[in-house]
C-alpha cells in the first residue's frame, strides 16, 4: 500500500544481539566463538556479539560495513558458501 512503511517494533533491550547472548551463557559457548550472519538492520545488535558477522551479498550496504565478512546473495548459495569459507563444512 502506498504510504505504509514496514519496521521491526519490540520492547527496549530485545533483540537478536540479547538472545544470542542468552543462548550462548546458557551453553557456556565464549561470542567470540559464534558466527552471525544476516542481511539487515535487525541483524547490527547480533553482528555486535558475534565473534565473526558474516553480511549476506544482497545485504542492505551499511549492515554489509558493519560486517567482518561478506558472503554470496541468499539465492547465491550465501550461507553455504559462508559456511565453507569459515571451515563448518
Amino acid at each position: 500500500m502506498p504510504g505504509w512503511a514496514s519496521g521491526e517494533v519490540a520492547p527496549a533491550g530485545v533483540h537478536k544481539g540479547a538472545a544470542i547472548e542468552a543462548i550462548l551463557a546458557h551453553l557456556g559457548i565464549d561470542a567470540a566463538d559464534a558466527i552471525g550472519i544476516g542481511d539487515n538492520w535487525n541483524d547490527a545488535e547480533m553482528f555486535e556479539v558475534c565473534g565473526t558477522a558474516i553480511a549476506m551479498g544482497n545485504a542492505v550496504e551499511g549492515v554489509q560495513a558493519l560486517a567482518d565478512q561478506v558472503t554470496t546473495a541468499i539465492d547465491d548459495d550465501g550461507i553455504h558458501n559462508a559456511f565453507v569459507r569459515n571451515g563448518l563444512i
